[in-house]
């Protein structure tokens, strides 16, 4: 069964609108108004095409769909209707309908895409790009030890900032995550243990190269906006990973228990 249920009564409902049109372009309905075998859910009710042309509309002048989403449900009144009910699936549905691109593809090509999505946000106060290196890009005093076409891209947000300044300094864990696009990009992800002992991710870094110079590049871009001395550092078994990170953190490491797990 679907999550929202199924339209599915197994059965035949008689209620139905036949149109005919003749040679002369007159038009005929003839409906049946009568339903049997089915309550009226409007939560199985389809959204009108008036509804969908406006949320289309929006969706081209590039509002986001969090914002549709609170105007719509903010319009509620005494009567609740099928809009009011809408989804993010709903959206996403009518963005395929009406063929209106995705809102986090800024150009066709990847590269581009990526550096204008970073360039509109390095201006804002709350902008979660911690370091970004593109390709293409040869500066040694920058981003020392990087050729030209590595790429390196550490995300943190602010709530993510904020839990790794207040759990930072008990347990640090580096994941790592192989190949994960169809540019052979490897994902690290910075996680501390929140008061539940639950990993929860504080920071991204995204990179072709998983080594220990990319690596302190990273860490040390993460220590301008955080100072954590964590009492366990918990990574693969790679000891460039360490390296990296007492090389960034060495005020720390002479107190901190590393653990190297296999695989």
């Amino acid at each position: 069964m679907k999550m929202a249920g199924s339209n599915k009564i197994n059965g035949n409902c008689p209620s139905k609108m036949k149109v005919y049109e003749d040679i002369e372009s007159k038009v005929t309905v003839e409906f049946t108004k009568t339903h049997v075998g089915h309550g009226i859910n409007l939560g199985q009710m389809k959204i009108t095409r008036e509804e969908k042309e406006d949320i289309a509309r929006k969706l081209e002048n590039k509002i986001p769909i969090e914002a549709i989403l609170d105007d719509i449900r903010n319009s509620v009144n005494e009567k609740l209707e099928r809009i009011h009910l809408i989804t993010r699936q709903d959206i996403k549905n009518i963005k395929v309908e009406y063929n209106i691109s995705s809102e986090g593809i800024l150009d066709t090509n990847d590269v581009v895409s990526v550096t204008k999505w970073v360039e509109g946000l390095r201006n804002r106060e709350d902008s979660p790009v911690v370091l970004f290196k593109d390709q293409n890009i040869f500066d040694e005093d920058l981003y020392p030890g990087m050729k030209a076409e590595d790429f390196l891209l550490v995300i943190m947000n602010a709530s993510q900032k904020d839990m790794l300044k207040f759990y930072g300094n008990d347990t640090i864990c580096l994941d790592f995550t192989h190949g994960i696009n169809a540019y052979g990009f490897d994902l690290a992800t910075l996680l501390v243990l929140d008061d539940k002992r639950e990993g929860f991710s504080a920071a991204f870094i995204l990179s072709n190269r998983q080594d220990s110079t990319a690596l302190k590049l990273a860490f040390a871009a993460i220590k301008e906006h955080t100072c954590i001395a964590p009492k366990v550092l918990m990574t693969d078994d790679t000891e460039s990973y360490f390296n990296a990170w007492e090389d960034c953190f060495w005020y720390s490491c002479e107190k901190t228990i590393v653990y190297m797990a296999c695989g």
